[in-house]
């Protein structure tokens, strides 16, 4: 089935979006059962038996302890995952989960959500939640949130100034009740390196947020990169990338194919909540002459469209002059955005095939 891109309606209302607050086709069946831990690395089967446990308290009354005032160097507790946690204070406070990509985080986040014993969850990426707080307002958003007992957050990442201030109050002011369990490819005690403003005038920001979660490292192979599972393909022109595109898989499939200049302007057009419209209507997008990104704005548009296919399972099949690792420039990876970039090409090793003239 051929899906017009250009006709689908992204007119949806913040309690649509709310609605879709959880695991998507890639993730709707992980359970812990199903999650192979990497027996080169016991921090993976550690921390599967820790979650399985804490998902079980999820709504049971969890206590948050006041905040302190350490340093910005000093606040982070953290805890070994391969030693028994027997810590009371540890036991109450979120999980954060720090480990690189590919070591199957998002695997184990949507297996908290589809074994939790509860009604009041919700699942959705930090991005996400951001873009919560500038939809609602931080105030209606601690309100909302609130009400969950279980929050799965995927990948816990803070890029501004405005960020770390709301976050912080964000877990400062949430719900006693409420269990946050996020994902992330940086210690919490790294997070803000890099940033473009003065990371010392936001030291209590960082102890709320730091002081909120006991931590958790996953060791770990990127299974994407070992797996080879990125395809490339020469080609001679484009009438093969739109051969290609006619016989995607079976005519079941719906697929739609875009222009990237026409994929950036349509992305422009809409708040990135509402991108997950584009996945949700096509298993398999083509688009066609992708080159290096000219802003910063394009850019992280780009990647959270990549995120929300990935949560899809939805392929992408590009044609290009260009290699992938030429799409961001030195200054982009050198960001403060450089993680989110980079698990954008990551997950571009999985999903998608590229046709290079």
């Amino acid at each position: 089935m051929i899906v017009n891109i250009f006709d689908l309606n992204f007119d949806v209302s913040v309690s649509e979006c709310m609605k879709n607050m959880k695991p998507h086709p890639k993730f709707q069946h992980c359970t812990f059962e199903n999650y192979i831990p990497d027996s080169r690395y016991p921090s993976q089967s550690s921390i599967k038996n820790i979650l399985s446990e804490k998902v079980l308290s999820a709504g049971k009354n969890k206590i948050k302890y006041q905040i302190n005032n350490k340093g910005f160097f000093g606040f982070l507790k953290r805890s070994n995952s391969s030693d028994k946690n027997t810590d009371n204070q540890d036991m109450d406070l979120n999980l954060y989960l720090d480990g690189g990509f590919g070591v199957g985080k998002t695997h184990l986040l949507s297996a908290c959500y589809n074994v939790a014993e509860t009604d009041k969850k919700t699942f959705l990426s930090f991005g996400e939640l951001t873009y919560f707080f500038n939809f609602l307002g931080i105030e209606k958003s601690i309100k909302y949130f609130s009400d969950f007992d279980l929050i799965l957050l995927d990948e816990f990442e803070l890029d501004d100034p405005a960020t770390t201030r709301m976050i912080a109050k964000f877990f400062q002011e949430l719900g006693n009740d409420t269990l946050v369990i996020t994902t992330s490819n940086t210690l919490p005690s790294d997070l803000g390196k890099g940033l473009h403003f003065q990371i010392e005038e936001f030291e209590r920001e960082m102890g709320v947020i730091a002081d909120s979660f006991s931590t958790y490292v996953i060791e770990g192979e990127d299974y994407r990169r070992k797996s080879g599972s990125q395809v490339w393909k020469r080609v001679v022109d484009k009438e093969f990338f739109m051969d290609q595109y006619a016989k995607a898989d079976t005519e079941a499939v719906s697929k739609g194919l875009i222009g990237f200049e026409e994929l950036i302007s349509l992305l422009k057009q809409n708040h990135p909540f509402k991108y997950y419209i584009i996945p949700d209507n096509t298993e398999a997008l083509f688009i066609d002459g992708i080159k290096p990104f000219s802003s910063l704005d394009e850019a992280l548009r780009f990647a959270h469209l990549v995120d929300n296919c990935y949560y899809y399972n939805t392929k992408i099949f590009i044609r290009s002059d260009y290699h992938l690792n030429d799409l961001y420039s030195n200054e982009m990876l050198e960001s403060c955005f450089q993680k989110k970039f980079l698990r954008c090409l990551s997950r571009l090793d999985e999903l998608a095939v590229f046709y290079l003239k």
